[in-house]
């Protein structure tokens, strides 16, 4: 891996296929940016690399994930795909006999609703398997936590602690906290968990950037960062590691939004752009957090939780869009979906190309308003293939046609750019575009797919992972296209995805990433 900053003045990359096209073709790229295409392979450049006859497209970009929480949960319990409490109980209990009494113990990615018997867990449970130590397990969605009652105790919830607004901590009969703290609650106990050294956080940055390289993906939209994020990237760009280009979307953190907010967005860093700020309305689906228009078909009373109020956030979007920053909603449901089009109709700049992140459940009414209003759903394709199993539950048949409705946005004429929401989902793009083509999971369930008039073209799956993240980062005329002018950022594949059968999808490999005319993987 090339990881100086300083480049030869040209690189020609041969011995490449562009993708819809048969003919072996050639790259030429001049200080980070491609300068012509189809130059013979016999032209002299300073360096020419070997394609190996790859097919070559512009790097792949994810427009939703948590960078930061991706490097940190690769040194933290592993839970996605755990198919009953007894699994991850035996990994606590493992990691409690290594551990130092009163040690922390983490771990990420428990699903209730992939356990045989579909119901939350209790501390009971965590308390038999780490009696000295304070435990903190997140639900996939990271929405909700699971704790033991050294946690509860270090915390200070007790059966008197109110439930804050927008959260819910569970309780039993006897009125007893459960273990289990749902959305604004869960902040009673990470509030409590000691800090990271900036030094820990260096290295899972670095971690999680090589993860994202071998993948193919060579720009990332950060959906939460902090300033000290932002500082300790700024480091790694300066010292040649930053093998990606970051659009940011600040915290809803006065302490790191304040600053900017003075000087107004950073848009002339190569790698590091800050022009965003990320707020919440409401949780998620798999927990019953996300704000529903009608109650949960599984829960009736329930129509999920609104994390902040209307008014505060169309403040907040007023303020944020009159300083230069787009302001991305995250939204699951309908109602938070319907309260967020609302809020950019009232206080919204349209120029601003303001976002709502997931948009995963939107009443037809609102399907239009999204480009009425130049507000982008901003989608992760395999929140779909994940939820399909259990969404009928929450929703009932009556409101699937609302589920991830891509096909309907983009017959508006929206445009959706795609992600992982990494580390809730693996951010492999090869899986988001064969969840986006197919609408069915990796073993071919539901036949013909789940939904399927919602699925997208080849050709639109592409897209979400190219030009349209790049849209929604006001790159479009830097990035997402193999043309003069744009980043020398390619992905390279074993073969031409757009015509590929599902199944060739999944087998498809990296062969190269490119990220501004080098080589980051392998």
């Amino acid at each position: 891996m090339v990881t100086s900053l300083s480049l030869p003045q040209t690189i020609l990359f041969t011995n490449v296929y562009l993708p819809g096209n048969s003919q072996r073709s050639s790259v030429l790229c001049s200080n980070g940016r491609i300068q012509t295409i189809g130059i013979p392979e016999t032209f002299t450049a300073d360096q020419i690399v070997d394609l190996h006859g790859g097919y070559l497209y512009p790097g792949f970009s994810d427009a939703h994930l948590h960078l930061l929480g991706l490097g940190q949960s690769m040194e933290i319990l592993d839970l996605v795909g755990t198919g009953t409490p007894d699994e991850i109980i035996a990994l606590v209990r493992q990691k409690a006999r290594q551990a130092s009494n009163g040690a922390w113990i983490r771990g990420r990615g428990w699903d209730q609703n992939d356990w045989p018997e579909i119901r939350l867990p209790d501390r009971s449970l965590l308390d038999n398997a780490a009696p000295d130590n304070p435990v903190l397990l997140s639900r996939i969605d990271g929405h909700a936590i699971w704790v033991n009652s050294a946690a509860l105790d270090r915390a200070g919830i007790t059966r008197n602690t109110p439930d804050p607004t927008g959260g819910k901590i569970y309780r039993d009969r006897a009125g007893d906290p459960t273990g289990i703290l749902l959305d604004n609650a869960t902040d009673l106990v990470f509030r409590i968990i000691p800090e990271e050294s900036r030094s820990t956080k260096k290295r899972q940055l670095k971690k999680a950037v090589a993860y994202l390289n071998s993948l193919g993906i060579t720009s990332i939209h950060d959906a939460g960062t902090s300033r000290e994020t932002l500082a300790i990237l700024g480091d790694m760009e300066r010292e040649g590691e930053l093998t990606l280009r970051v659009y940011a979307m600040l915290n809803d953190d006065p302490e790191d939004y304040e600053p900017f907010l003075l000087n107004g967005p950073t848009v002339n860093d190569p790698r590091i752009t800050v022009r965003a700020v990320k707020l919440y309305l409401d949780g998620a689906l798999g927990s019953r957090g996300a704000a529903l228009l009608e109650p949960y078909s599984d829960d009736p009373g329930n129509t999920g939780l609104l994390v902040s109020d209307s008014a505060t956030v169309a403040e907040k979007v007023r303020r944020f869009n009159a300083a230069g920053f787009q302001v991305n909603i995250h939204c699951i449901g309908d109602r938070a979906n319907r309260m967020a089009l609302d809020i950019f109709e009232w206080a919204g700049v349209r120029n601003r190309r303001n976002r709502i992140e997931h948009a995963q459940i939107i009443a037809p009414d609102d399907i239009p308003r999204f480009f009425d209003l130049g507000v982008i759903p901003s989608m992760q394709t395999t929140h779909c293939t994940s939820d399909m199993y259990w969404a009928d539950e929450r929703l009932g048949s009556g409101r699937l046609n609302e589920a991830y409705p891509w096909q309907a946005l983009l017959s508006t004429g929206s445009i959706i750019p795609g992600g992982s929401d990494a580390p809730v989902e693996t951010p492999n793009p090869l899986w988001e575009f064969y969840a986006a083509v197919t609408r069915q999971d990796r073993e071919d369930w539901p036949s013909g797919g789940w939904q399927s008039q919602e699925r997208m073209t080849p050709e639109q799956a592409l897209n979400s992972l190219t030009l349209w993240p790049a849209y929604a980062a006001f790159q479009e005329d830097q990035s997402g296209k193999i043309a003069p002018g744009y980043h020398a950022d390619f992905t390279v594949l074993s073969r031409d995805l757009l015509q590929s059968t599902p199944h060739q999808i999944l087998d498809t490999a990296v062969l190269y990433t490119i990220m501004n005319g080098e080589v980051v993987y392998p």
